[in-house]
């Protein structure tokens, strides 16, 4: 019977079966170290991290991170970082841009710690 087999052509190369063996022995892997007590740790850590990504993706921080992180002047600082001192970064505080974003970054902050306080409650 076992010789029948081989000789049956499926169009599977020997490549295309030993990753399939690899597949099925991964699957074997995976099934015995999912257990209850696994599943509830994945739980448990990602419940914080999906609250997280709701309250991100219910207000506009996704839109403005994303059009901030496609902007050239980005990607330019990030390959030769500028070098800012105190007095740049004074200098910079004319910059409307910069204004925006510092304002943001207050605001953040502010309502970071407000939160923690009603953690403490």
């Amino acid at each position: 019977m076992a010789e029948d087999i081989k000789n049956v052509n499926i169009g599977m190369t020997q490549a295309d079966i030993d990753a399939f063996v690899d597949i099925v022995r991964t699957a074997r892997i995976m099934q015995s170290y999912l257990n209850d007590e696994t599943v509830h740790g994945v739980a448990n850590v990602m419940t914080p991290m999906l609250k997280l990504l709701n309250g991100v993706a219910s207000t506009d921080l996704v839109d403005v991170l994303e059009r901030s992180m496609q902007d050239p002047g980005l990607d330019k600082a990030l390959m030769n970082p500028p070098k800012v001192g105190m007095y740049g970064a004074l200098r910079e505080m004319g910059d409307e841009d910069f204004q925006k974003g510092l304002g943001i970054a207050i605001e953040f902050l502010k309502a970071l710690g407000r939160a923690s306080e009603d953690i403490g409650e």
